[in-house]
Parts: structure tokens; sequence; C-alpha cells
């Protein structure tokens, strides 16, 4: 994680206005965070985040500096000495007791959850818990199996037990809510009125600008967030973050200036993105080594393009469902055998012969319309509605992607069988 973030001066300066309260023990306000991917919104995040556990031990230790200050004047030098001295080997919660010093001062811990992964209520509570608890820890909670009130429960001793001002950073916040509701919302939102010691205060990251609409009003109620936007780098500004990159990963003369203005301008094409214009230039630079060249050129930036988006296309295909895969396998399979455009009708015909040769329940035409609808979304294909006058009018489908290297792709588990087979059908129909 870079120590600065070119371009995301008020976006920081923002949110640290909010969080600062807590390093003051007061409890921040909630916080929602919107943009697009590759616009900084998690790296913002941790680095403050970061920022603020780090402040927070510095001043744990000024309070305590403070109040051996204030009682030395009451104590023989010798024993102020003495507890110096002990602090430095046994720590000051284990000399002086947890609530003591918990009266003194409460520390912000952070807590960063990808709701990607733990996507449902069950996963983000105890990964809560969990980051409360020492990983060799018997106490800690398993991956599955307790009932929910028992998560809550112990959730909420582990909270209150930290002493802490706790902030908890849901990354993709949206993807959890689409897939298991807002339930986790309600409930950590409400969370602090069942603590005793202890302070929650929430940051969610959506990529989605209009999440909040899907909420339920006593969750939006509850939550009361402060909400902050990061905007799509243009250029220019991408072109200053991968400078400041490239100074720190290559030598002077192994990369020159255009390079980076050309990776620049690729991402800015596809909103803006930081993360891809950096992926873009590691990947270049990766292939550039590979082929032991001395400097970095347009030429490995283009391939380092075109190797991305291949990879990105491939991963989307191996999580397709098997039916869906089959659908993209007869376009593909019609393209390569001439029909660049195609009918959905074709594409139906071909795929129930696909399917009856494989043993698979063979959907009807309304399914693999509605399943040809979603690799539309996916990019992976393009569907043009075409009229033909009184004559009527038909669907063409066109696939967005290279057939024989996503057939490779495709040829692996059940439909490895259909290798080499090509659709019975011949059309002469041309658009």
């Amino acid at each position: 994680m870079p120590d600065s973030l070119p371009h995301r001066e008020e976006e920081i300066r923002t949110l640290a206005r909010i969080l600062i309260t807590s390093l003051k023990g007061d409890t921040p306000s909630n916080i929602m965070i919107y943009g697009m991917t590759g616009t900084g919104k998690t790296v913002v995040s941790k680095l403050l985040m970061k920022a603020l556990q780090d402040k927070s031990e510095i001043l744990e230790n000024q309070y305590f500096s403070f109040f051996m200050d204030i009682h030395s004047t009451f104590m023989p030098t010798w024993l102020d000495n003495a507890l110096r001295e002990a602090v430095s080997f046994l720590g000051i919660e284990e000399l002086f007791g947890r609530e003591v010093i918990r009266d003194i001062f409460k520390p912000v811990k952070c807590i960063y959850i990808n709701c990607q992964q733990m996507d449902t209520q069950y996963r983000v509570l105890t990964q809560i818990a969990n980051r409360l608890t020492p990983f060799n820890d018997e106490d800690r909670l398993p991956v599955s199996g307790l009932p929910m009130d028992e998560v809550h429960s112990r959730l909420l001793g582990k909270l209150d037990s930290s002493d802490s001002l706790i902030i908890i950073i849901l990354d993709e916040v949206d993807r959890l809510v689409f897939k298991s509701g807002d339930d986790v919302l309600y409930t950590l939102t409400r969370i602090n009125e069942e603590l005793s010691n202890s302070r929650v205060s929430l940051l969610g990251i959506s990529n989605n600008l209009h999440f909040l609409e899907y909420l339920d009003s006593r969750v939006k109620s509850s939550l009361g967030a402060e909400e902050l936007v990061f905007h799509p780098y243009n250029a220019n500004q991408l072109r200053d973050i991968l400078k400041q990159r490239s100074e720190e990963a290559f030598y002077p003369e192994a990369i020159d200036y255009d390079v980076i203005s050309y990776c620049a301008a690729l991402a800015a094409q596809e909103n803006g993105d930081a993360r891809k214009a950096l992926d873009i230039l590691r990947v270049s630079a990766e292939m550039a080594e590979r082929d032991h060249s001395p400097k970095l050129s347009d030429i490995y930036v283009r391939q380092a393009q075109k190797k991305i988006e291949m990879d990105r296309v491939n991963q989307v295909v191996r999580t397709l469902p098997l039916q869906t895969k089959l659908v993209l396998y007869s376009i593909l399979q019609l393209k390569l055998g001439g029909r660049i455009k195609t009918t959905t009708k074709e594409v139906v015909e071909t795929y129930s012969n696909y399917a009856q040769r494989l043993d698979l329940t063979v959907l009807g035409r309304r399914q693999v319309v509605n399943l040809m609808g979603e690799l539309d979304k996916l990019g992976l294909i393009q569907s043009k509605v075409i009229s033909f006058g009184r004559h009527g009018r038909t669907t063409v489908v066109e696939a967005n992607v290279p057939s024989t290297e996503i057939l490779n792709n495709l040829h692996n588990g059940i439909l490895s069988r259909l290798k080499g087979i090509r659709p019975r059908l011949i059309y002469n129909t041309s658009f």
C-alpha cells in the first residue's frame, strides 16, 4: 500500500475530518463511500485506518505518560522510575490493570471485511468476532454450524471485552446486501445499544451509487451515514499515479514517460480505473522482463492489455453455470464455422443438439434466450434486433470474444466430449 495517494487529497481530508473524533473518544458517524472500480475507495480507507490505529497507539502512550507525570509528584523518584521500567517490560495494561488504562484512553481498532468473500450475515459477524480473538484461541467462532443468536451473543461479548472504539469497513457491502439481505446492517447499526464498554462505527464501500435505495427504511434510518463519492480518474491523474509507482519500481532508463502516458490513456478509456492502469503497467513490465528487454515499450503495453482482457474473460467463463457455458459454446462454434452473426433460432437448435449429445436437460427456447441475455450483460456476446418489415424481425447474435481461445477454455469437464463436433446445421442467411 502506497504512503501517499495522488489526486485523492480532498477525499482523504473529508474522511479524516469524520473519523478524527474517534481519537477523542467519540464515536464517529457511519460513512458510505461510493465510486466505480479503481477509484481509490478501498486503498484510501485502509490508509486512513492504518493512520488512525498508529495514532491511537501513540496517544495511548502519551496519555499514560501524562498520567504518570501527574502522579509522580506524589511518589518518590525511585518508585516512579521503577514503575516506568516495569511498563517497558510488562506493558501498561498488565501493570496497572485494563480498567484503569481504559478509563484514561480508549484505543481505536479497525476491522476490514471483504463482502465479496464474506457474503452472508453469519460469515460477516463471525469474521468480526474472530478478528478480535487470538488466532490460536479455542474461543474462535467456527465458519458454520452455530445458531445466529449464539453468534450474536458471542460477538457482543468479544466487542465489549475489547474495550475499544471499533471501526468496521464493509467493502463491497452492496454485494452482501443484494445476496443476503440487509439484516446484517440492521444488526451492526443497532449493536451499540447492547454494548457497555465498546463502541462500533461502520464504513461501507459500494460501487453502486443507488445502494441505499435498496435498504429497508429502518436500516437506512439507523445507519444515518455520511456519504462520500469518489469520482473516476482522468488520463492526467492516472499518469501521475503511474509515474509515482514507476519511480519506485523501475530504474530511470528502463521506462519512458510516453509509455506511462499510454498506459494511463488506455485505462482512462475504461472508466478511469487506476487498478486497471497499474495492472497494465505491471503485466507489460513482466513481459518485457521475460524477453530480457532493457526497456519497456508500447508493444509490451498492447500485449499486456490483450492478456489482461483475455484473463478477465476466461475467469468469467470458468465461473458460468453449465447450461450457460453450453449456450456460449454453441454461439462460438457457429462463429468458428463461418456464422459470425447468427440468429436466435440457430443458437437454440445448435444448443439443443449439443445438450442431447451430453444427455443434459434440454432447455426451452425462452430459457435459452434468457441465458443469452445473461451472456450479453457480461459482454461475452452482443444481441441486436433486425427488422425485415412485413416479414417480421429476428435477433442477431454475435460473439464478442475470440472463438478459439475461449473454446479451448470451455473444453474441460463434460464439454470436452464435444471437442471436434461441429454444428449440424448449415444456414445461408446473410445480414
